[in-house]
């Protein structure tokens, strides 16, 4: 059977399932977990199929191009509590500041951007920490997310996330991490990172970075929000 008889759906049926075989694991209760560079993938590689079927073209090539742009950037997340709403709340008290009896919200963010060690394969890792204070006595804390995008030289979106401070439950100080990671090509490459802290949906604070790959590793420059 030639390639140009191949059925479209099974092949990118069949390319999916390598990459689902080489990206899963196996969790301590037997349960299956996918690497969330895996799952990119396999939308990209559906994506990627649908666009060349609709193109006339094929289906695998298509789906393999796809599946690249979907491995581009690899997201992990978390939120944790650091400190307890009665220590934050005294120490803005202390500054001044006048703390809401009702209601509860979001005060300072702090967001530091730095590489992570090169691996071997030559990916760059890039490791996102904020702190955000959150003070007040009210019952209910505003639902806090984190927004982070990435754009090209060209200031084209690579990649995008949103992701909810799961950890939030009242006044309080709260560190989110984030790390992703860019493939070797991204050397000489000059990306810009954004990352967004919401309140209810609504942005509180943003910040902006540029990110540059070097043979040495990445180095950051801050931009002005």
């Amino acid at each position: 059977m030639t390639e140009n008889n191949l059925n479209p759906r099974w092949s990118a049926v069949a390319l999916s399932s390598i990459i689902l075989f080489s990206a899963c694991a196996t969790n301590p209760d037997g349960s299956i977990k996918m690497d969330n560079r895996a799952t990119g993938a396999l939308i990209g590689a559906g994506a990627g199929c649908v666009l060349a079927t609709a193109a006339g073209k094929n289906c695998l090539a298509g789906a393999a191009i796809g599946a690249t742009v979907g491995f581009l950037v690899g997201w992990y997340f978390e939120s944790k509590k650091v400190a307890d709403a009665n220590q934050v709340n005294a120490e803005y008290k202390r500054k001044g500041q006048v703390i809401p009896k009702t209601e509860i919200k979001p005060v300072k963010v702090d967001t530091v951007i730095k590489p992570g060690v090169p691996e071997r394969d030559g990916q760059r890792e890039v490791q996102v920490t904020s702190n955000t204070d959150l003070i007040g006595y009210g019952d209910k804390a505003p639902e806090m997310s984190q927004k982070y995008a990435i754009y090209d030289e060209n200031n084209k979106l690579v990649d995008e996330k949103t992701e909810r401070m799961a950890a939030v439950d009242g006044a309080g100080r709260y560190e989110s991490n984030s790390k992703f990671k860019l493939p070797a090509s991204a050397k000489g490459k000059k990306y810009t990172v954004k990352t967004t802290v919401l309140a209810d949906n609504k942005a509180y604070k943003e910040s902006s970075y540029k990110v540059s790959f070097t043979d040495q590793g990445p180095f950051l420059v801050a931009l002005a929000n």
